[in-house]
């Protein structure tokens, strides 16, 4: 019985839906060699009970060979809905992190390598401590796109989607207080524009993704230019996204189709909207998901250049030895464990 990874699918569709993505990458021989390990890691992942999942800025490869591919907190959640003992997750170390919080003892997980991430780079623990200690009743909320230890030591954690929410919340539930959101400035500032909160009550982290933070407005118009007709999809965390949005509720912005969203939201949009064409402002990865998932659309990169060497470091080779050796195993202490997870527990009572 065929388990989906055959040459002529995989050479297809890596070349219809990535050529432009990865140029050159998607040779003949280099498919063949991509579906052969690929059938090994199926064969290795059944014999292990292994879930595989993978983010969706994932090579092709990655995200044909797993079993679910999504953002990071939705593939936690389906990771602790399938009850596995076992999960290798294609993405970068605090995704892991997060699924293993979210198991606890109940699973191992491992990954193909040790990525980090630019964002979870630019905290500071002493930082947020200093802070919480001339704050003693502020209010700390994290970013999902962040470490354990950080997520142990805030109120709640949010995500792309539901950032704006969360921050309404914990001002509703802490009026007066101070809020100290991190580690993310462009999407604290978008979020923040998005709810009746204070301003002036708001303590911006001033961390960003070195990835989206390169995707400016100049990067927009740009893309803009050539397709004119395109709804514009941005993800909050972009250098662009808190001028453009401010821009865009003023009406003063060129592109009045123009959507924060993270990237499911990406994908929710693209399915329900009437328009044909869109220009996509995150790392690149996620237009092969998109152009597959809805091939009779037109989807642009809004730079070639918004590629994450940190995404990019998992390999299929590194995950089918991942699957042999038992080589990476994501551990998190249990009290750290227990209060990150306590933090994202009350933002999904909230959303």
């Amino acid at each position: 019985m065929s388990d989906g990874t055959n040459f002529e699918s995989w050479y297809e569709d890596f070349n219809r839906f990535a050529g432009d993505l990865y140029p050159d990458r998607y040779t003949r021989d280099f498919v063949k060699d991509l579906v052969e390990i690929g059938h090994r890691v199926r064969q290795v992942a059944r014999d292990k009970k292994s879930l595989i999942v993978a983010h969706y800025y994932q090579y092709p490869e990655l995200q044909e060979i797993s079993q679910k591919v999504g953002d990071s907190l939705g593939l936690s959640r389906h990771v602790a809905s399938e009850e596995p003992t076992r999960v290798d997750f294609c993405g970068v170390w605090f995704m892991g992190e997060m699924a293993k919080t979210i198991l606890g003892d109940s699973a191992k997980v491992f990954m193909p390598d040790h990525p980090g991430c630019s964002l979870v780079d630019s905290i500071e623990h002493l930082r947020i401590e200093n802070w919480i200690r001339v704050n003693s009743d502020g209010v700390v909320i994290s970013y999902v796109n962040t470490d354990a230890k950080t997520k142990a030591m805030s109120h709640y954690v949010c995500t792309s989607r539901n950032a704006p929410q969360i921050l309404q919340h914990a001002a509703d539930q802490h009026p007066g207080k101070r809020i100290l959101f991190l580690p993310d400035k462009y999407l604290g500032a978008v979020s923040l524009a998005q709810t009746n909160v204070d301003p002036d009550l708001v303590d911006l982290y001033d961390g960003a993704c070195h990835v989206h933070a390169k995707i400016g407005e100049y990067a927009l118009e740009d893309a803009f230019d050539s397709h004119p007709e395109a709804d514009l999809l941005i993800h909050p965390e972009c250098g662009c996204s808190s001028s453009c949005l401010a821009k865009t509720i003023k009406g003063q912005s060129l592109y009045q189709r123009a959507y924060f969203l993270s990237t499911e939201g990406m994908l929710r949009h693209a399915e329900t909207s009437s328009s044909k064409e869109f220009i996509v402002a995150t790392e690149i990865g996620m237009l092969y998901r998109l152009r597959k998932a809805l091939p009779n659309k037109i989807f642009h990169p809004v730079s070639p250049n918004a590629v994450c060497e940190y995404m990019k470091m998992n390999t299929i080779e590194k995950l089918l030895d991942s699957l042999l050796n038992d080589r990476i195993e994501v551990t998190v202490e249990k009290p750290i464990r227990v209060r990150a997870e306590a933090a994202i527990q009350r933002m999904l009572t909230i959303t």
